[in-house]
């Protein structure tokens, strides 16, 4: 649980950190464009649909006109500035706005939250950055100041002001929807048709970098989620294993000291009584170690792995012979109705597997009831089916069956009592064979398990 909050609270601070620096980072773009524009004092653009001439203009000569074509208007910082958030805007990408306490042009005029913000502002350097959540979505604001410059007066002189007077400033909001930016869905032909506005001062390489910190972000977000995923599946892991083998080995000890403390008291048959379940209790601490053993040399890759053309029949026949004792203890018949089939198959994995959930069936069966083995072609695969008339399985877990946290140990229908960890070693098994394994049940009806193979 503390790996869990850590990792959620490092992610919310990154999310929050990332908004913060990337409305830095659009800021600073944004200044050197509205300087830039300011340092030429008179930039030109070709008069068009969309590009107007600005009634606000403070400047003489306004437009240049010869012919229809060649008509040109004069762009100033605060005009461009609107026209580049109006394009923005349309994108659905962010959203900026130029403003001031005393603007020339009524749409620079601030809200009330950038009122309040821009009369704090002491310096250059002052930055306000606010996050504002409501309940579908979290808001990032952010505002930086403009001071005059020697460059700004040219339009702004008439107003009174001064050089390193605040001349306004840049509020950019970022949006977030959960735990996503709704403006990173943004395809990237759209991010670089609107970053080619600030071509001229640089904008490819500011682009760059901006969409390297996007993806270096998701590639973080995305380690760790599987970190968290990894740490849950270990310590459920851990938990089961250290119960598995703590049951076994205590029981161990304690049939030792009674025999060893009370030797003389016992009678020959509770002596023999004793060192059955010794045996009982060895047997299943072995088991698990070896089950243990072969999954970390399965996940390691250095458990040998030699598919082979095989006849599924033959390897179902030798698994029930295997099994006949063990069901004919329970009065359980077994049945084999598989067909001749050649798979590619490691013969020791599929024998386990088919054993596992023989042996499982059995462990689940009361004493009369059948297994019966099945197989059928699909396709270019063999599948494979084991059915019992036991308990059946409960819906709610069905689903988690094969992970990690479902393999604690459930004694059987005759107490029988098993590793807990087969049908895990089953998936493991199946899945290195490039096929899949499944179940259908019904509680007190029985069980079928379903694995594929590729076949020959």
């Amino acid at each position: 649980m503390s790996a869990f909050l850590l990792n959620v609270y490092v992610l919310r601070k990154n999310m929050v950190h990332f908004a913060q620096t990337s409305s830095e980072s659009f800021f600073n773009l944004l200044s050197n464009v509205l300087y830039w524009n300011a340092q030429h004092g008179k930039v030109y653009v070709p008069i068009t649909e969309t590009m107007r001439p600005n009634s606000h203009s403070p400047f003489s000569r306004r437009d240049i006109v010869e012919n229809f074509s060649d008509s040109l208007t004069i762009v100033n910082p605060a005009f461009m500035m609107r026209q580049i958030a109006e394009h923005v805007d349309k994108k659905k990408i962010t959203h900026f706005h130029i403003t001031s306490l005393n603007p020339i042009h009524l749409e620079n005029m601030p809200d009330e939250w950038e009122t309040k913000v821009l009369q704090t502002f002491r310096n250059a350097d002052d930055r306000f950055f606010e996050k504002i959540k409501t309940k579908d979505s979290i808001t990032f604001r952010f505002m930086a100041p403009l001071f005059i410059n020697k460059n700004c007066l040219t339009c702004h002189a008439a107003q009174g002001y001064k050089i390193n007077d605040l001349g306004g400033g840049f509020s950019i909001n970022t949006s977030y929807l959960g735990d996503r930016l709704t403006y990173t869905s943004t395809s990237s032909n759209k991010l670089i048709i609107i970053y080619s506005i600030f071509l001229i001062v640089g904008i490819i390489l500011l682009y760059y970098i901006e969409t390297l910190s996007k993806r270096n972000r998701l590639a973080i977000e995305t380690k760790h989620k599987e970190l968290q995923d990894l740490n849950a599946a270990k310590d459920k892991f851990i938990s089961i294993v250290a119960h598995d083998l703590k049951t076994p080995a205590a029981n161990i000890e304690s049939l030792s000291e009674a025999l060893s403390v009370r030797f003389d008291e016992l009678s020959e048959e509770e002596r023999r009584s004793y060192i059955d379940l010794l045996v009982e209790s060895a047997k299943i601490h072995i088991d698990l170690l070896n089950t243990l053993l072969d999954l970390s040399r399965l996940r390691l890759g250095s458990k040998q792995f030699d598919p082979e053309r095989l006849d599924i029949r033959k390897i179902v026949t030798e698994v029930l012979e295997q099994t006949k004792l063990q069901a004919q203890q329970k009065q359980i018949s077994q049945k084999n109705q598989t067909d001749e089939y050649y798979v590619k198959a490691d013969n020791n994995m599929i024998s386990a597997v088919i054993r596992n959930l023989v042996v499982n069936g059995i462990k689940f069966t009361h004493p009369g009831g059948q297994i019966i083995v099945k197989t059928e072609k699909a396709d270019h695969k063999v599948i494979v089916s084991i059915t019992d008339t036991g308990i059946g399985i409960a819906f709610e877990k069905k689903e988690r069956i094969f992970g990690v946290d479902s393999n604690k140990s459930t004694t059987g229908t005759a107490n029988e009592t098993g590793t807990g960890l087969g049908l895990l070693l089953c998936k493991e098994y199946v899945e290195r064979h490039g096929g899949k394994i499944w179940l259908e049940s019904e509680v007190g009806v029985g069980t079928t398990f379903f694995f594929t193979l590729p076949i020959l």
